[in-house]
């Protein structure tokens, strides 16, 4: 299974790949999703788990993770039915709360088994350990793919769209495997910060990583080859979104961990990249863009303004799954303005669509991944998800950093670890 749940996660753009069954819409990481389940399931019945799985979710049904995942998950089922049902609704409560979810039940239990099936709990939390090892090398062989594959992109325009090739609305732009740049910035941004403590690290902590069962798959030089290749891509997509979410995710890391010695090196770093960005031209047009009244930032605020307007006709339940898009000709105030489907920003966001209670749950998980982070800062694991909800957050400010199958995906399967 732990081998299942890295292959998930290189599986994450298959989202792309659409098709129907049966009259349905679907999409190759949805029928993945559903085949990973019915695999765990059977593992679960060949290695007689099934009570160490009962036992283990009656344990975890009252911590307050559980308590907040079931309140959100409670939330999107109203949802759901909050201004009518329908079939593309219900497409998008299977893809942003159903499997996401149930694969991070999956993932816990994996990560979390009762110690009554793995011996003592030193060994319990050893094969734990094991088995988080192996999903990071999933997250960096996808960074150091979608990274190289992007840099190739940029210089050679292959497989880029004509629409990002560079002309008079938007400059030349990157987007690896991905259906746009910002969604490709959208996906690497969290995991480019889930995995920077791992990448900036201790003598002790580098001492731990040689007694790892993956040793030989990630040096400390390979890690960060990896880590490196996939910042280029954030670069190269230019997407300001997530440049945002990465430095806020930077900066959060020299607050909670670092030493004088770290604050020099990021000290380092960020005036190399604001040299890079001030001297290429590209980089430097991207960032000045939204000073000279940019025709998508002005829209941030039309967006922000309609998303207010439907909160404020409907603040307790929202107006349901695809509300703000369904819902758009009501309250759109700018004839200017093409169709969007979400106020992109990520409190409207949530708002709108799953109402009060799918707000105030969701970001409940937010502050108690960053209480972990905080009460661990040692802890590379609860360090890098709490880096991955700042960036997730501060990203979301300008974007939609949760409202797409792989992203829904990515969120609870980091979320796994806590």
């Amino acid at each position: 299974m732990p081998y299942l749940l890295g292959l998930t996660l290189l599986l994450s753009p298959t989202y792309a790949i659409r098709f129907n069954i049966l009259g349905l819409p679907a999409n190759a990481l949805m029928v993945w999703l559903f085949l990973l389940w019915a695999i765990f399931v059977v593992w679960i019945f060949y290695t007689n788990q099934i009570n160490s799985f009962g036992n283990w979710l009656r344990s975890e049904l009252s911590t307050k993770h559980f308590v907040l995942s079931t309140t959100f998950l409670l939330a999107g089922i109203t949802s759901l039915f909050v201004g009518g049902f329908s079939q593309q609704k219900l497409g998008q409560f299977i893809v942003l709360f159903l499997q996401p979810m149930g694969t991070f039940i999956v993932a816990r239990y994996v990560y979390k088994r009762h110690p009554s099936r793995l011996g003592s709990p030193s060994e319990a939390e050893a094969t734990s350990d094991k088995h988080k090892d192996l999903l990071r090398v999933a997250c960096y062989l996808l960074l150091a793919l979608s990274g190289l594959y992007a840099i190739i992109q940029y210089f050679t325009l292959l497989g880029v769209p004509e629409a990002w090739w560079g002309n008079a609305n938007e400059p030349k732009r990157a987007l690896a495997f991905f259906l746009h740049p910002n969604f490709y910035a959208l996906f690497i941004t969290p995991l480019l910060a889930f995995l920077l403590p791992q990448v900036v690290q201790t003598r002790d902590q580098r001492q731990e990583m040689s007694s790892s069962p993956f040793s030989n798959l990630y040096s400390l030089t390979s890690l960060r080859l990896a880590w490196l290749l996939g910042a280029t891509g954030l670069l190269l997509s230019l997407s300001r979104g997530g440049w945002l979410g990465l430095v806020a995710a930077v900066g959060a890391y020299v607050l909670l961990a670092g030493n004088r010695k770290i604050v020099r090196s990021a000290a380092a770093v960020g005036a190399l990249v604001v040299l890079i960005v001030i001297v290429v031209p590209n980089f430097r047009y991207r960032v000045l863009l939204p000073f000279q009244g940019e025709k998508s930032s002005v829209a941030r605020f039309s967006l922000w303004k309609t998303g207010w307007h439907m909160v404020e006709d409907s603040p307790i339940l929202g107006k349901g799954l695809l509300g703000f898009s369904n819902n758009w000709g009501k309250y759109n105030t700018d004839p200017g303005l093409e169709h969007y489907p979400a106020p992109h920003n990520i409190f409207l966001n949530f708002w709108v669509d799953t109402g009060l209670l799918g707000l105030i749950s969701f970001f409940g998980l937010i502050l108690l991944a960053l209480k972990r982070g905080w009460q661990n800062r040692r802890n590379q694991l609860a360090l890098g998800l709490t880096l991955a909800c700042v960036a997730l957050v501060v990203h979301g400010l300008v974007d939609i950093p949760y409202s797409k199958n792989d992203l829904a995906l990515l969120f609870w399967v980091l979320y796994s670890y806590i």
